[in-house]
């Protein structure tokens, strides 16, 4: 039986491959209005307090897969009248994440709290250390006055027995961006002005109450209606859809659900490898280090919470961009659709002159290719649409990649020794090291920021752990 990251992803595979099957059977319209309807009678939901609440959530997951935030339509409109007047010329807009507010739990919020591993001891190390006078002992056990509680956290460092604890909501204490606070209705708000888009929000809820906005939409529909269409494929898809799956056959069957052509992003990493070498030559010098531009949201957490550090951030676009403008040169008359791991790469795709015409994670393409009954095991192996990326390219996928295509550059124009590369592995490590650097004690002149663990591999739209998705990449490193 097919296996999913958790309940979560399961949920958001069934809407999405069932809108991609109205889709193409013309019928979207006509049956859009039955869909939590019909997911709930198949099964698929059952967490909640009834099977009203669960449609209702159903059915903001659904206007999320069509690429509105409920917030952006009235709550009173049916999801048929959604489709009938407003899909058709529909752009998704910022913010790209957002949260489904009636599937929020609105988690405790009391930051510490007292256990029963409490014993009430003699030496009241937690009353004497709390600063607000806001812990009594009451029936031999600590008692914290949550009205007078600063959160300071020194009652729970004081306690020999770890028995006051911090809790914190998992959408919270998963943002390295601090952008996700508590609003007025103890629901959980995203603070756009410091969210880096990451992504890690949505698989660390646990009630699935977060998620982006889709273009599947879009992209099905120009598959549907012949229009020629770039599949510009990321490295990290090596693996996603099981150990035994080519690469060739996954482009086989992105040529079968209609695409035109397949472009590996890899392409585009292999030319930013050569143009971030040079930038870095002239560059490093000047600014003592430099900031690799290829991942979105570290890009982000430097414009956003290290503003200082902006001109350090090296000029040269992404691979996403540098292939999708170079696509768009040699082929105009196609779109170009990025196909990966990462969230984030939906905001940088709407920037002007992205050469990118919509994003699709793994996941929504998982969803396309099961409601196509795409089945690897009948496919042949076919080769890429232009020609093959090298290794370094390809390598752009997992941490450290990055830096380590750019010292081979450098190495092979005789510069060898000059790199000095500094790997930030998620966006906690990208925080600690940027913070080192505004101290001044950043130790190398390369900082590599990859905003997931273990790379793109690690991404929030990725259907396999980052171990095992890692270790294909580097088989299709060695494949050209």
């Amino acid at each position: 039986m097919r296996s999913f990251k958790s309940e979560v992803a399961l949920i958001k595979h069934e809407v999405l491959k069932h809108i991609v099957r109205l889709l193409f059977d013309d019928k979207l319209e006509e049956e859009i209005n039955r869909l939590p309807r019909t997911l709930t009678n198949m099964g698929l939901t059952h967490y909640r307090c009834c099977v009203y609440k669960e449609r209702a959530v159903l059915a903001e997951r659904v206007k999320f897969a069509l690429g509105f935030s409920p917030k952006e339509v009235d709550e009173e409109e049916r999801l048929g009248q959604i489709v009938r007047d407003r899909l058709k010329d529909h752009e998704i807009k910022l913010p790209v994440l957002d949260i489904i507010e009636i599937a929020c739990d609105r988690c405790p919020i009391d930051k510490y709290l007292v256990t029963d591993a409490c014993r009430g001891c003699v030496a009241h190390y937690c009353v004497n250390a709390c600063p607000k006078k806001a812990i009594t002992i009451v029936g031999r056990r600590a008692y914290i006055d949550q009205e007078h509680c600063v959160e300071c956290g020194r009652c729970s460092k004081a306690c020999k027995f770890h028995a006051i604890v911090e809790v914190s909501r998992p959408c919270e204490r998963s943002c390295p961006a601090d952008a996700i606070k508590p609003g007025p209705k103890r629901n959980s708000v995203i603070h756009q002005d410091m969210c880096t888009s990451c992504g890690t929000c949505t698989t660390a809820c646990p009630f699935g109450a977060i998620t982006d906005k889709s273009q599947i939409y879009q992209v099905v529909n120009w598959l549907k209606q012949g229009t020629k269409v770039i599949a510009a494929v990321a490295p990290a898809i090596a693996g996603q859809f099981g150990p035994k799956v080519k690469m060739g056959q996954i482009f086989s069957a992105l040529i079968k659900v209609g695409f035109a052509k397949v472009a590996e992003v890899a392409l585009g990493a292999d030319e930013v490898a050569k143009l971030e070498a040079e930038e870095f030559k002239h560059l490093v010098e000047d600014k003592k280090w430099v900031a690799s531009s290829c991942c979105p949201a570290f890009v982000s957490i430097i414009k956003k919470h290290f503003p200082e550090f902006e001109d350090h951030i090296a000029q040269t676009p992404s691979p996403m961009v540098v292939l999708g403008r170079r696509l768009k040169r040699e082929l105009p008359d196609y779109k170009v659709v990025f196909i990966g791991p990462c969230i984030a790469k939906k905001e940088e795709a709407m920037a002007q002159d992205s050469g990118i015409d919509a994003v699709l994670t793994f996941e929504e393409l998982d969803a396309i290719f099961d409601a196509r009954d795409i089945n690897f095991t009948d496919l042949s192996e076919i080769p890429s649409s232009f020609e093959c990326a090298t290794s370094k390219g390809r390598g752009f996928a997992v941490s450290g990649g990055v830096a380590e295509a750019v010292n081979r550059v450098l190495e092979e124009g005789g510069l060898s020794g000059l790199l000095k590369p500094v790997r930030a592995n998620g966006l906690e490590e990208c925080k600690k090291l940027l913070s080192l650097a505004r101290a001044g004690k950043l130790e190398g002149n390369f900082l590599e920021g990859m905003a997931c663990e273990g790379g793109c591999v690690g991404g929030p739209a990725t259907l396999v752990e980052a171990q095992k998705s890692a270790k294909a990449v580097e088989n299709y490193k060695m494949t050209c």
